[in-house]
């Protein structure tokens, strides 16, 4: 990693040149949109100072150093190959040495995407702060993601912005393993596996040798819900399955389901989803005969 006294000028690779990019998608919110580009802050002390920020953003520094202060307090270094997030809504400060001749590439992502992403617990890394590890190849990626970006009509956009989304997921620090992310791990298999009946998460714990409180705080600090949340929307992903796929009567499902009658399995059905089993039927298999009706002839290109 890059430290303080380093000569800035000794660059391992031709760093791309500095240009952004946002793109709007849609024909909803002016912020219903994607960025890309690479910053020169050269000469720039203070770069945010307790900001809060619309989007979301992820920035990989390509030379440069200075300190990320998060909404804690906590003060962290930063220095080439570093990554670092700007989460909307939290307070954080960004500050540069204006003498190390900051370069950076970034990702910008709009609110309304962000919390569609958030609410599935992707780009949820609970590290402001982590070390990539500086790269051509990932520096070019940026730059060439910004030029795409620019020259690309709207029809290409989607596509694009999966493209984003992939280099910022592979970005994303591995979490380090540990006792508690392994026992998380057991009992997201044991309540999928035992979705249709009741697991006595206590007793499991303590077969596990593990502390419940402890555990339970740690499942919900890691999954974003609690266990018995977990359960219920494991639960109600075999239901739309067996919705799907099967022609089997409501009874029959809400018994493999676990469920004391029909009654109670549409009234959570519906509570979940927001629709009734037989609605969510009968949409998702005219979605298939759609999907079916559209197909080339077998033989035919």
């Amino acid at each position: 990693m890059w430290r303080m006294g380093d000569s800035a000028s000794l660059e391992p690779f031709p760093m791309p040149s500095p240009g952004t990019v946002y793109r709007s998608m849609g024909i909803g919110s002016p912020w219903a949109r994607i960025g890309c580009g690479v910053m020169d802050k050269d000469r720039i002390r203070n770069d945010q100072l307790d900001s809060r920020m619309s989007t979301w953003s992820m920035i990989y520094v390509l030379r440069g150093a200075g300190w990320y202060d998060d909404d804690t307090g906590r003060t962290h270094a930063l220095g080439p190959g570093d990554c670092f997030v700007r989460l909307p809504g939290i307070t954080h400060s960004t500050r540069l040495d204006p003498a190390s001749r900051w370069l950076e590439a970034f990702i910008d992502l709009g609110p309304e995407l962000w919390q569609a992403l958030a609410g599935m617990q992707v780009l949820a890394s609970a590290q402001p702060v982590w070390h990539w590890g500086l790269s051509q190849e990932r520096a070019e990626r940026f730059g060439s993601l910004r030029d795409d970006l620019e020259r690309a009509h709207d029809r290409q956009l989607p596509a694009l912005c999966l493209r984003l989304l992939g280099l910022a997921l592979e970005a994303q620090p591995v979490p380090a393993d540990s006792a508690s992310d392994d026992a998380i791990e057991r009992a997201c298999l044991a309540l999928t596996e035992q979705a249709t009946s009741r697991v006595e998460l206590r007793a499991w714990c303590r077969g596990q040798g593990l502390d419940y409180e402890r555990f339970r705080k740690d499942f919900v600090a890691r999954m974003g819900i609690s266990p018995g949340q977990y359960r219920l929307r494991r639960r109600m992903d075999r239901a739309c399955a067996l919705l799907q796929s099967s022609q089997r009567s409501l009874a029959a499902i809400s018994q493999e389901l676990g469920y004391r009658s029909p009654y109670e399995f549409s009234a959570q059905f519906r509570l979940r989803m927001g629709i009734a089993p037989s609605r969510y039927r009968a949409l998702a298999g005219r979605a298939v005969a759609e999907s079916a009706s559209v197909r080339p002839p077998s033989g035919h290109a």
